[in-house]
């Protein structure tokens, strides 16, 4: 006589995720359906932020614009610290925010897209027009501008990390430093007026 063991078909965990998935069902059915209706217009402007918005040095533009509105005011109301210290880490907090970004967008990200647009035109005529295009995907990014966009953005972005690997040091840890200086020097100057 051959006995097999019964198995059990009660799971503890199924009745928790039938729930969960009960509740999260629940609030997807509370949402009304509705679509939006785009017109040409809109979707003409939607394309062109697009266009400028995903661009390196644009992209990096916004990231320093938006630390500048919020980390400057992190580093001020830091009450753990002395006022004086406060103060100086501010400071040096803008600094290097507006040498980061400055060499980013002017000195790295800016011209390396450029150059690399330069470099993957497919109507040019140039000797060094196509010299970064692949010639795999050649098709494929002549139909596609999409494709061609994405491309030049990953590549540009890519030999843009490189760059800055010599740019940190090279440009923004000095430049940084002066600023840092500068601001400071504003800071006493001040004081010693109200004073």
């Amino acid at each position: 006589m051959n006995i097999q063991p019964i198995q059990s078909t009660i799971s503890m965990q199924g009745s928790k995720d039938s729930w969960s998935r009960r509740i999260k069902q629940k609030i997807l059915d509370a949402v009304p359906e509705s679509t939006a209706k785009e017109s040409e217009r809109k979707l003409d402007v939607w394309k062109k932020v697009d266009n400028k918005i995903s661009k390196p040095a644009e992209n990096r533009a916004i990231l320093g614009l938006t630390a500048l509105a919020s980390q400057p005011a992190i580093d001020y109301h830091n009450h753990k610290v002395d006022k004086e210290t406060r103060r100086v880490s501010r400071n040096r907090t803008i600094a290097k925010i507006l040498a980061g970004t400055g060499v980013g967008v002017f000195v790295v990200r800016g011209p390396l897209y450029d150059l690399i647009t330069k470099m993957t035109d497919i109507k040019g005529k140039d000797k060094y027009s196509k010299a970064l295009l692949p010639k795999k995907f050649l098709k494929e990014m002549a139909q596609n501008d999409k494709f061609l966009k994405n491309y030049r953005s990953t590549l540009s972005m890519f030999i843009a990390l490189l760059a800055m690997c010599v740019t940190n040091f090279a440009l923004d840890a000095p430049l940084t430093a002066m600023l840092t200086n500068f601001f400071n020097e504003q800071d006493k100057k001040k004081e010693a007026e109200n004073e």
